[in-house]
């Protein structure tokens, strides 16, 4: 439990002391490292599994997909034409299909492939709808801050999800994927969630589009939270399957970056979606 508190605390402090001096140039360079990290991770559970993936290809395919995101407008004035994120995953796909046909099993080529782009979707392409949140608003002081309440809204309900359901939890939610994780959990993730939404919000509202009250916030946050409970349950899976504790241990009393960041993937393109409506037209 030391080791997890230190970690969260350097983790945390590099994450401000980053914001602080780079804004979201600094958001997008940490995302793209920790995706690149966690889809590695991905990767290696994924070989335990007996799945085979283009590692090499589908790390450049998840590196490229965040900086070229933020980067787009850049691109396409330097390219001349669209080099978006879809961009990078239609030319990806090209690319691994294309070095696929020399194999002379189609099963197993399809079986790389999909494995390869499992990685890809799950990890850098999610993490990219925070950037995507953050350029909803002109001023990126507020996209940022938006950006980071999503973040706050999924570690709350992993965390409110982990203490309330070790106090109160008999029902369980899958007991043969995660045997830990009751419905008294998941609801009491989600209500941690939504009221530490709200008291962001209460007590910085110049850091938030003038439409989005606390009372707003807190209802946004309780779908975000579903979905990141649901997220931590996918990685349960793919963990129990692998058969393996953490997805790594790059990150002392946490685990892996996969382990680090599960919470927060499904939870982003829905969080995306909801702001969106929050954004000046």
């Amino acid at each position: 439990m030391g080791k997890r508190i230190v970690s969260t605390l350097i983790l945390w402090s590099l994450f401000l002391g980053s914001l602080y001096l780079w804004k979201l140039t600094a958001v997008v360079w940490l995302i793209t490292i920790l995706s690149l990290i966690a889809q590695n991770e991905i990767y290696n559970m994924a070989k335990n599994m007996g799945w085979k993936a283009y590692r090499v290809y589908g790390l450049v395919i998840g590196g490229c997909l965040p900086l070229a995101t933020y980067y787009q407008e850049l691109l396409h004035n330097y390219a001349g034409g669209v080099v978006d994120d879809a961009t990078v995953l239609a030319v990806g796909f090209t690319v691994c299909a294309l070095v696929g046909i020399r194999t002379r099993e189609i099963k197993d080529n399809f079986q790389r492939i999909g494995g390869t782009f499992i990685g890809v979707l799950l990890i850098p392409f999610m993490m990219t709808f925070y950037i995507r949140i953050a350029q909803l608003f002109p001023d990126q002081i507020i996209g940022v801050a938006l950006a980071c309440w999503v973040v706050v809204v999924g570690k709350f309900s992993d965390m409110g999800g982990l203490l309330l359901g070790s106090w109160f939890g008999k029902n369980k939610m899958a007991p043969q994927i995660s045997p830990s994780k009751t419905w008294e959990g998941f609801i009491g993730g989600v209500l941690t969630s939504s009221f530490f939404a709200f008291i962001v919000v209460y007590f910085l509202p110049d850091l938030f589009p003038e439409n989005f009250l606390p009372w707003v916030a807190a209802l946004c946050a309780i779908p975000i939270a579903s979905m990141a409970a649901l997220s931590d349950l996918i990685e349960s899976v793919i963990k129990r399957q692998a058969n393996v504790k953490d997805s790594g241990r790059s990150i002392p009393g946490i685990g892996g970056a996969f382990d680090l960041i599960d919470s927060l993937l499904l939870s982003a393109p829905v969080a995306f979606i909801i702001l969106s409506f929050f954004a000046p037209a």
